[in-house]
């Protein structure tokens, strides 16, 4: 690459015309060097068509623009539940996210050496959470754990030191949330 540059530039001081110039420098990686596109006639044989009847194959194909409400069963094969809560039951409330999920996530940091289970989406009282779920976690682990916690209360965030995501999801779909 670098002998056809030198060569180039040589080209140009010496005064040959830049026609000669652009057949023997050679892009090795780039759209300029591909072939003009011709009319798409040459590539393929196609057909507008404004029919509904053909259309409704079509948007079969085309993806969702909305996520849709997902069933009420609840022995599905994913292990997925749906919220069963509702807000006023508990002082607290976890909302799902938009795809029906739960909020629940690890967040690794230092190189893979701190593990922080985060909860969000929470609203209501979440120091009540966050005593109910430090109060779970201690039945679970005994003593053998210090259950440190972070609430962050404007952002309605409740950080758990430790990977604790299995427990505090098993927890919400046990209470409903």
């Amino acid at each position: 690459m670098a002998v056809r540059i030198l060569f180039k530039n040589a080209m140009l001081r010496s005064g040959i015309s830049l026609r000669l110039n652009s057949l023997i420098y050679k892009r090795d990686s780039s759209y300029r060097s591909s072939p003009i596109a011709q009319d798409s006639s040459c590539y393929a044989k196609y057909e507008v068509s404004s029919s509904p009847e053909e259309w409704k194959f079509v948007e079969r194909l085309l993806p969702l623009t909305t996520i849709p409400t997902p069933s009420d069963r609840k022995d599905l094969p994913s292990g997925w539940q749906p919220q069963t809560a509702t807000f006023g039951k508990y002082p607290y409330f976890v909302h799902r996210t938009r795809n029906h999920m739960l909020p629940v996530y690890l967040k690794v940091s230092m190189r893979g050496t701190r593990r922080i289970t985060q909860i969000n989406n929470v609203d209501g009282n979440i120091w009540m959470l966050e005593e109910a779920i430090k109060k779970y976690l201690m039945r679970v682990y005994g003593d053998k754990k210090i259950i440190a916690t972070k609430v962050h209360e404007v952002c309605g965030h409740l950080c758990i030191h430790g990977d604790h995501v299995s427990r505090v999801k098993e927890w919400l779909l046990k209470k409903g949330l």
